[in-house]
């Protein structure tokens, strides 16, 4: 071996070994579940005042057929009270005074399809035995109220679940209401049936006249925001 040869060995014997770079894994955290979904939060309920002037709460009276009374339907008044609609909740609660009943109105007979309309001082007849103190005593119990319980979605509409008070006394009722609500104005249409007698009166009866103990409540809320 020449001495450049040798040379030439020596000094690379002597050079460091190249090392690779450890290779730094990646951090391992979890991914909370916040952060893989987004959850939207449910929008606020909107607040509707109940507009007495486009709402429309009438009960219809049959006679049964062996009687001689009249059919009856009679229009609230003043009806007042607030809705709340949304996805964080929705709740109904509405009144009108006894006071504000308006029996057998000539427009209201016709709507519902009576054929037949009734004198004015007819009207005020079957209204003073409505206010009577075996009806809805109208001096002890001045007004009448539903609250609702529990409103949930159905593939016929919203089914509503309340309180309601009449005469002092307090029923459940349910019925399924066909909601629209656009550009700050809620309204609800449905209907529902009760009975006299599930508010702690006897429907009304003097000889042959005489009303059938189920009515039906028929009902349009509508709101404004």
């Amino acid at each position: 071996m020449t001495l450049a040869l040798a040379a030439a060995l020596s000094l690379l014997s002597n050079l460091p070994v190249a090392q690779e770079a450890p290779v730094e894994e990646a951090p391992t955290e979890e991914a909370t579940v916040e952060e893989l979904v987004e959850v939207a939060a449910p929008a606020p309920s909107v607040s509707y005042a109940v507009n007495n002037a486009d709402s429309l709460l009438y009960v219809v009276l049959n006679a049964p057929e062996d009687s001689k009374a009249h059919d009856h339907v009679v229009k609230a008044g003043d009806v007042q009270g607030t809705v709340m609609w949304g996805e964080s909740g929705r709740e109904i609660a509405v009144s009108f005074p006894v006071a504000s009943l308006a029996p057998d109105l000539d427009d209201m007979r016709a709507m519902v399809g009576f054929e037949d309309t009734l004198k004015a001082k007819h009207q005020a007849k079957v209204k003073k035995h409505l206010l009577d103190e075996s009806q809805l005593d109208g001096e002890s119990f001045e007004s009448v109220s539903f609250t609702s319980t529990s409103i949930t979605e159905s593939e016929a509409g919203w089914v509503v679940k309340g309180d309601m008070e009449i005469h002092g006394q307090t029923s459940s009722v349910e019925t399924v209401l066909t909601v629209k609500e656009a550009n700050g104005v809620f309204i609800g249409t449905g209907s529902f049936e009760i009975s006299s007698t599930d508010f702690g009166f006897e429907p009304y009866s003097k000889g042959p006249y005489f009303n059938d103990d189920t009515m039906t409540v028929h009902v349009k809320l509508a709101g404004k925001s």
